[in-house]
């Protein structure tokens, strides 16, 4: 949480503290504390100014183009930094924001500050309601508690987060909306009225500071000057001074204009003003504070005052006298330009002017802060003041790199150029940092006037080491010639920010690029690679001179003593991230050692003092804890982490791991993967699974193998415990596992020791091992009462498992083969595939039994296993199994417990549950204290051998796979790896396992003596239960196939060579589609098995067709135990044969068929009542309408009704035909047929029930009676009826079928049209029958249908579709309405004579290809019988247009639209032919050199199209049209 406390731009950071408000959850806390830090930087052109005219010095709208960045903080600063204030004024918190969310107020929960006195009141809660108080009292009360504990905190506010009301609140109380009602702008709009706030208030702090007539550089306090009650004492004393009073209220006047003194200067600050209470009597304004008697202190007035910073013990008593000068005091004489007097007041001038820099710097602006800045280093370099002109030039640092960071061009002044003198050189060569021979000449340096942003960043990245060198040159000589010595905090951070600013140049090759100015401002680190290094990389720090500044920040003995635990602990902490940023890890583990040993002791004090607190043993005492195991370890130090990656955990396995500690890898631990090339594993089962595998096992053994060579042993053990301590002051449980089994691991020898030999021995003595030991099963028993239970360690030995063996084994008799390539034939029987049945079946053949001595599936077998404890305690295993691959095995677990530093033998017992290759790859072991985890088998000793030469140094020595230097002369093509170590072989254990064969017997079978008696088309359902009499193995392979009595025929037919392709087909339908057995699977049985002992049902349908009289139901059987894709190799069968006798007898047939056409005028009437039912009916008279709709209802007796009245609406299509059945009953009973008629198949109504929406017939049909059925059918389009007829023989493996007849391609071009249109009509309709007593039921067979040419002309659309319509003739110039065209029907229309009239024509090519139309239109008179008079029009039709005009190509499934002008000069009926001729055939461009062969390529290549002829389309229905005088007579021609 928040920004780096020790970035470079720490200065430029206003610091932030957010505490909780009432009742919130610590997780929903930092949630809200994150939100804010997203809205953390402030541009100043978006903050309103102030509108009180004297608070306008931090005005924004100085320099729009500043940013302000606030760093949230989450914890109250060390009181150790607090007395720097004003030197350095970025360290005290600003603003202090309180954290609430809107919903936990709405009971009237009270939250924190509880305590505060029931006096304090303020204006809000005097003006607010009495229901206001009640809900926002705790909120005002948290409001005056943070203004009496944080009292130099400019800005106090209580953010109500989620608080989505728009009720006006009390002040100081800022409602934040929830996200979903926030928008874009509302955090930033926030956090822009708090900035406004706190500028407004800088500039009386500012006034303040200006009045001063000094401020003192602070000194450095001893560790017993620092108390922990530095902040209660500033509150509970009650004479002490009061916060400032113009921080609560808004009065300017209520300033007073001279500072308190105190009476130590040495202990407290007296830098900062301090005003008396608005409540003191006025007697005492404007006086001082006198100081208090000797033994006491005065008061804090600042919250942060609660610590202060101890001095150096160096200091002499002289220098603290001299150092308590009084500020206030001027002397009397000396003045003048050269006077002590005047260098004072110059001094303190300049001292003043830093700080007034410092709060531009934090305002934003930079442009001001620079010029402050610059004229205050001047001053205090003219003076020697050392201190302040370093920090000076530290200050204008930091605003070069903020102009740099928003990308703006800016000038390095003149000040931060080294001067050549004398002393300063010399200081120079002494600090050892040197970035070049000669310093600089700062004209060439000098960037006044610079062209851009580019030529400044490499001027300030070449300036940068000298500069730096100066200012840390100016502390030191501050402390050696003068008595103003900052305390070492101060020098050891700025040291650390230089370094970190030095080494993120150095990481970007001496560049300051944009990637390395946000690492550095907002620490966003983004990775970034370079291909080569630029020119001027050589020019700047190397790494080893920068680690030699980084290691000036660290304390001495003598300065040790002024620094508290906080403070020795940011430094080494600041020190080891720049050594990591470095590469420097040995370096970083050095400094992290000694990091942990000044931990540790606070630590254990803390946990001490918490006991006491607490009344319990300090052992019993434990740290705030979160039981889903991911609060614990250093979070509050090492910020908001508590994972082993980034917490406690983490921070010292990188400490160890520096030193060669054997880390464990645990699966909890993040991500996982085996080697450099395998990819990471993230889920938690995953890398259980890859962490215990052989090969895993095997790389981690060579790693550790490694990692043992490498380091000092009681260097490592010495870390380790180390470690294990701390984690036992913070109370870490998994820390305290971790390490401990690290400690046990790295003692361990890490070999696979022989039989004979004692080199596996420990390197820990006997106590020291038993401790550990002890304390990991005392560690776990801790974490289990608090609800811990998967805390648990890592065991520590790799090489548990030594051995395992079979002890005996038991052998099954023979068994029938088969061979794997049966199995898919085996499939094929299994899914109902369209399988020939006279291919030849392998499962018909007799078993086999060959003898073989191997393991039996389900039969217990023993196994004896070797272990291993290394380690002088006693190893308990709590349970301990066999693992096996390939197949499953269950064992039976056990415990045991192993002597200390012996091998013993145990035995484990295992049942195989399957047959093939059974492969013990080891076992799954729970050791008391660890977790589960699989060890597998290490038969064969292992020991590295040490190379007895040193190739390597350093970490490179840790890594386990060796590289190799490569000379210049060497062959690059060589690989460059050194020899790699062999690690331990892993061995298995393999065993062959074989199934023994079920044994099914028949039950019971639902026939009564195998036979059943059915009706043409009937289904009847046998029950076939099976019995597995085998006690060992199931039967997972079961193959049920069948044979009847037609078979026979069926082949006969197939084999005769004289069949037509539709026939042929017919006799392939009947073998493969309508099949007398089928294995009605059920849903559950898509695996069948049959257990032990067990029974299964099998339903096996029946289904009668003619010539069946017999059949055979043959079961095949047996047991596979792996997917039947996993077979490799032979498997067993057995088979179950069942005769079936059958009878079959004539029940209702399909003896004639008809198709006749069908008018559309139904279909029209339709859609008419639908639009006159919606209004929106044409302006038909009323009289036709009645009459019209009359007729339709006259037939109310008509069957087909309720179908009529639905033709032409929704799904219903406008053209259908008349479908003729005629059935014939020849059963003795009367019998009810069904027939279904589905109106189209392209938009099924429902996915599971296609016919769901199919309309239905019914009739009854007596004993040797033949019923007539009507039916209206759907008129039928195929886009190619002309296609081959295919074959669904599979043996053959041909898509097509030809004759071997030789007929004319006329012949077979209408017996192709022919089948493709039956098999389309079969695909709309179904029928059935049923016998009303009896319930039985059955299908009819509709193959029996046949078509004739005249019957696919009624059935069939026409290929180009030609529709005629009437309308009246709209134009604009006809002064008097045009007379209205009645429509009576869909082609026939009524009209008067002499009216102007517009006939529409629309063609529609419903062909798969173009053509080239030439319509032709036929008027005549109807009904005359003599065509000349009939097409005599001269005097009865006017026409404008042509009556034969050729058309543009008409593309495939286009329409297209004429309009022709007429007027009919006489009354009559007439009637409008149309028809389409085709100008020129169409013809596809092909690839050159492709030519048609063959009957079929002849076929399709000229005779399909009517062998290159022209075609003509008539339309179905002339456009009738009966025209009346204007008197309403009707004639008649």
């Amino acid at each position: 949480m928040g920004l780096d406390a020790l970035s470079p731009v720490a200065p430029a950071q206003v610091q932030c503290l957010l505490l909780p408000c009432g009742r919130i959850k610590r997780s929903r806390f930092f949630d809200l504390a994150e939100r804010l830090q997203q809205v953390g930087t402030v541009r100043l052109g978006d903050i309103s100014p102030n509108g009180r005219p004297h608070r306008t010095m931090f005005s924004p709208l100085a320099f729009p183009t500043g940013l302000i960045v606030y760093n949230m903080l989450v914890s109250v600063p060390p009181a150790s930094h607090l007395p720097l204030v004003p030197f350095e004024l970025y360290r005290e918190p600003l603003v202090i924001i309180g954290i609430a969310e809107g919903g936990s107020f709405a009971h009237g929960d009270r939250g924190k500050g509880q305590s505060a006195s029931n006096g304090d009141t303020n204006g809000a809660s005097e003006q607010g309601t009495t229901d206001e108080n009640e809900l926002f009292g705790n909120l005002m009360e948290c409001i005056l508690e943070m203004k009496e504990q944080y009292p130099s905190a400019l800005v106090h506010q209580v953010f109500l987060f989620d608080y989505d009301t728009s009720d006006p609140l009390p002040a100081s109380l800022v409602p934040v909306p929830s996200p979903e009602h926030s928008k874009t702008t509302t955090m930033k709009t926030l956090m822009c009225d708090l900035t406004s706030l706190l500028l407004a208030e800088m500039t009386s702090y500012a006034k303040s500071l200006q009045a001063l007539p000094n401020i003192e550089t602070p000194k450095p306090l001893q560790n017993e000057q620092l108390s922990n009650d530095y902040y209660t004492n500033s509150i509970s004393q009650p004479d002490g001074p009061s916060r400032p009073e113009s921080r609560i209220s808004s009065t300017p006047g209520s300033r007073s204009s001279s500072p308190a003194p105190e009476a130590d200067r040495s202990l407290h600050r007296t830098s900062i003003p301090t005003r008396l209470a608005s409540g003191r009597p006025s007697s005492a304004e404007g006086s001082r504070s006198t100081s208090q008697s000797n033994g006491t202190r005065t008061p804090p007035v600042t919250f942060e005052e609660m610590d202060g910073l101890p001095a150096k013990p160096d200091l002499s008593t002289d220098q603290e006298k001299a150092g308590r000068l009084s500020k206030d005091r001027v002397p009397v004489h000396g003045f003048g330009s050269g006077s002590f007097g005047e260098r004072a007041r110059n001094k303190a001038r300049g001292r003043i002017g830093v700080v007034i820099g410092s709060m531009y710097l934090l305002a934003g602006r930079w442009p001001d802060a620079v010029k402050e800045l610059v004229d205050s280093a001047t001053i205090a370099r003219a003076n020697s003041d050392h201190v302040w002109h370093a920090k000076a030039l530290d200050y204008i640092l930091v605003c070069l790199l903020m102009y740099a960071w928003s990308g703006m061009d800016f000038e390095i002044p003149q000040i931060c150029y080294p001067i050549r003198e004398k002393s300063i050189s010399a200081s120079s060569k002494s600090s050892k940092l040197t970035p070049s021979s000669a310093m600089l000449d700062p004209p060439s340096l000098k960037t006044a006037n610079a062209a851009n942003r580019l030529v400044s960043l490499q001027n300030l990245c070449q300036l940068l080491p000298d500069l730096v060198n100066n200012i840390l040159h100016l502390y030191v000589r501050a402390a050696t010639f003068t008595a103003d010595q900052v305390p070492q905090i101060v020098f050891s951070e700025s040291t650390i920010r230089f370094s970190k600013l030095l080494a993120t140049i150095q990481a970007s090759h001496g560049l300051l690029d944009d990637h390395g100015l946000q690492s550095v401002v907002l620490n966003i680190h983004e990775r970034q690679a370079y291909d080569s290094a630029p020119t001027h990389y050589a020019s700047f720090l190397t790494k080893s001179e920068i680690a030699t500044v980084l290691f000036r920040a660290l304390p001495s003995s003598t300065s040790e003593k002024t620094l508290d635990v906080i403070d020795r602990l940011r430094i080494l902490a600041g020190i080891a991230s720049v050594l990591s940023m470095l590469g420097y890890h040995r370096k970083k583990a050095f400094i992290s050692k000694e990091l942990a040993s000044v931990l540790l002791p606070a630590l254990v004090q803390s946990r001490k003092d918490s006991a006491a607190e607490l009344g319990v043993h300090p052992a019993a005492s434990l740290s705030s804890f979160d039981l889903n195991g991911a609060g614990m370890g250093l979070e509050d130090v090492f910020g908001r982490y508590s994972s082993s990656e980034h917490g406690s955990q983490g921070f010292l396995a990188s400490v160890c791991e520096v030193y060669g500690v054997v880390l464990s890898t645990s699966p909890d631990s993040g991500r996982v993967r085996l080697n450099q090339d395998s990819p990471q594993v993230d889920t938690m089962s995953g890398r259980l699974e890859i962490l215990y595998t052989a090969e895993a096992v095997e790389a981690r053994a060579l790693k550790h193998a490694t990692l043992r060579s490498f380091g000092n042993q009681a260097l490592k053990l010495d870390v380790l415990r180390a470690s294990i301590n701390i984690c036992e002051a913070l109370s870490d449980f998994r820390g305290v596992l971790r390490f401990s089994s690290d400690l046990l691991r790295t003692a361990g020898s890490g070999i696979v020791p022989a039989s004979d030999t004692t080199d596996g021995s420990p390197s820990l003595s006997i106590e020291d091992q038993g401790r550990l030991s002890q304390n990991v099963a005392r560690t776990v028993g801790a974490a289990r009462q608090l609800g811990l239970d998967h805390v648990e360690a890592e065991y520590w030995d790799e090489f548990l498992v030594r051995g395992i063996k079979t002890l005996n084994s038991k052998h099954d008799k023979a068994l029938a083969l088969h061979d794997k390539t049966h199995l898919a034939i085996a499939a094929e029987l299994s899914n109902e595939k369209e399988r020939s049945p006279f291919i030849y079946n392998p499962f018909v053949t007799k078993p086999v039994s060959p003898a073989e001595a191997l393991l039996i599936a389900h039969e217990e077998a023993s196994f004896g296993v070797t272990v291993q404890n290394l380690y002088d305690f006693d190893l308990e295993i709590e349970w301990i199994k066999l693992d096996s691959s390939d197949i499953l095995m269950e064992t039976v677990v056990r415990g045991v417990v192993i002597g200390p530093y012996r091998t013993q033998e145990i035995q484990l017992l295992g049942t195989p549950k399957a047959s093939g290759p059974l492969t013990i790859i080891g076992c799954t072991a729970k050791i008391r204290g660890c977790r589960e985890r699989g060890f597998p088998i290490f038969q064969t000793p292992w020991k590295v051998k040490q190379d007895g030469k040193i190739k390597l140094l350093g970490l490179a020595a840790a890594n386990s796979e060796r590289i190799r230097p490569v000379s210049a002369i060497s062959d690059p093509t060589r690989g460059q790896r050194g020899p790699a170590l062999k690690g331990p072989i892993a061995s298995k254990l393999i065993v062959k396992v074989i199934e023994p064969q079920p044994n099914l017997l028949l039950k019971g079978i639902s026939l009564p003596q195998f036979a059943v008696m059915l009706l043409d088309g009937e289904t009847k359902n046998i029950k076939i239960t099976l019995q597995n009499a085998s006690s060992m193995v199931s039967a997972d392979l079961l193959l049920p196939t069948f044979t009847d009595s037609t078979l026979k025929t069926l082949q006969s037919a197939l084999n005769n060579k004289d069949l037509s392709p539709s026939e042929l087909y017919e006799a392939e339908f009947s073998l493969y589609r309508r099949k007398a057995f089928k294995w009605r699977r059920q849903a559950e049985e898509a695996e069948l098995l049959i257990a032990p002992n067990g029974e299964t049902t099998l339903e096996i349908e029946v289904m009668g067709k003619r010539g069946l009289t017999h059949g055979t139901i043959q079961i095949d059987y047996g047991h596979l135990g792996i997917p039947r894709a996993d077979v490799r190799d032979e498997f067993y069968t057995r088979q179950l044969i069942i005769p079936i006798t059958i009878t079959v007898n004539s029940s209702v047939s399909l003896i004639r068929n008809d198709f006749l056409p069908f008018t559309g005028d139904f279909a029209w009437h339709n859609q008419q009542r639908q639009q006159l039912s919606n209004g929106s009916a044409h302006s038909t008279p009323p009289d036709r309408r009645s009459r019209a709709i009359s007729r339709a209802s006259t037939r109310t007796e008509n069957r087909f009704q309720s179908l009529l009245e639905r033709l032409g609406l929704g799904s219903h299509g406008n053209d259908h035909c008349l479908f003729l059945l005629d059935f014939h009953n020849s059963w003795p009973n009367p019998l009810s047929i069904s027939v279904q008629v589905h109106e189209s198949l392209s938009k099924p109504s429902s996915p599971c029930d296609p016919w769901k929406r199919a309309y239905s017939v019914h009739e009854v049909i007596q004993s040797g009676h033949t019923s007539r059925l009507v039916l209206l059918l759907r008129r039928i389009f195929l886009p190619n009826p002309y296609a081959p007829v295919p074959s669904l023989n599979l043996v053959n493996k041909r898509q097509y079928v030809v004759g071997a007849s030789k007929i004319s391609p006329e012949a077979e071009r209408a017996s192709r049209e022919l089948f493709w249109y039956r098999e389309e009509v079969l695909k709309h309709i179904r029928a059935s029958w049923e016998e009303d007593n009896t319930g039985r039921r059955g299908d009819i067979p509709l193959r029996t249908l046949q078509l004739t040419p005249s019957m696919v002309q009624a059935l069939k659309l026409e290929d180009v579709a030609i529709s005629l319509h009437l309308t009246g003739f709209e134009t604009s110039l006809s002064e008097s309405p045009t007379p209205a065209v009645d429509q009576t029907a869909r082609s026939s229309f009524s009209t008067t004579t002499d009216a102007f009239l517009t006939l529409h024509i629309t063609i529609h090519n419903r062909l798969p290809t173009p053509i080239y139309p030439l319509l032709r239109l036929q008027p005549s008179v109807r009904h005359q019988a003599n065509p000349t008079i009939a097409l005599d029009l001269a005097k009865k039709f006017a026409f404008n247009g042509l009556l034969q005009q050729a058309l543009p190509l008409l593309k495939a499934g286009e329409s297209r639209e004429l309009e022709l002008g007429c007027a009919f000069l006489c009354s009559g009926e007439f009637e409008v032919a149309a028809m389409v001729e085709e100008v020129s055939v169409w013809k596809a461009a092909k690839d050159e050199g492709e030519s048609v062969r063959g009957e079929v390529g002849l076929l399709e290549g000229g005779l399909m199209d009517g062998s290159g002829e022209r075609r003509i389309w008539a339309a179905r229905e002339p456009c009738v049209v009966v025209v009346r005088d204007e008197d309403g007579g009707e004639g008649i021609w």
